[in-house]
């Protein structure tokens, strides 16, 4: 039985393995545009983009049902900020259209006056 130290430990590990192959597979991008025609550093950067895939599986692993519940809280966090974000910034914009709607217009100008204002 595994306390939830190890679990952690097995969590932060997995993690990092992830980050780390994600950086390697991104990074080997650079050598391959600064040194187009070389053989050489493309053969090794394929190698280092192999090696990183291969990093990326024990990663996931590692991180197994401990990072799927992290990742699943922090979706419905976000998915719920932004509903929220959606329905307070539709009623505010709601309010303000009742109020320009509400207020009496002399001329066009003094409605964009009014709205730019507000």
């Amino acid at each position: 039985m595994e306390t939830k130290q190890q679990l952690t430990k097995r969590f932060i590990t997995g993690l990092v393995l992830i980050i780390i192959s994600l950086v390697l597979g991104k990074l080997v991008l650079i050598p391959v545009i600064i040194f187009p025609g070389s053989n050489t550093w493309r053969i090794s950067m394929i190698a280092v983009y192999a090696i990183s895939w291969l990093m990326i599986i024990p990663g996931i692993y590692l991180a197994g049902i401990e990072g799927y519940r992290l990742v699943k809280h922090k979706y419905k966090e976000y998915k719920h900020k932004t509903i929220h974000h959606v329905k307070e910034k539709s009623r505010n914009a709601a309010q303000k259209t009742v109020k320009v709607l509400r207020m009496p217009v002399k001329s066009s100008k003094q409605l964009l006056n009014r709205v730019n204002n507000n």
